[in-house]
């Protein structure tokens, strides 16, 4: 990377030593990318909604404390 670049990562992430400027910046790209992989996902994943039902049948399969 060049200087340039990393002074304006320092400059966006507000940190002074470039190890950290440039690993928070990394970290929060990475943080990004997932969020757009959520986005893309959304509305192609079948959902069924059973979780009462689900969490029914938990709570007679287990004993109350005593």
């Amino acid at each position: 990377m060049s200087s340039d670049e990393i002074a304006q990562i320092r400059e966006t992430t507000r940190v002074d030593d470039d190890a950290e400027a440039v690993s928070k910046a990394a970290r929060e790209y990475l943080r990004i990318a997932g969020l757009r992989e959520l986005k893309t996902a959304s509305g192609k994943i079948d959902f069924e909604d059973n979780w009462r039902e689900l969490e029914s049948l938990e709570l007679s399969e287990t004993e109350p404390p005593q």
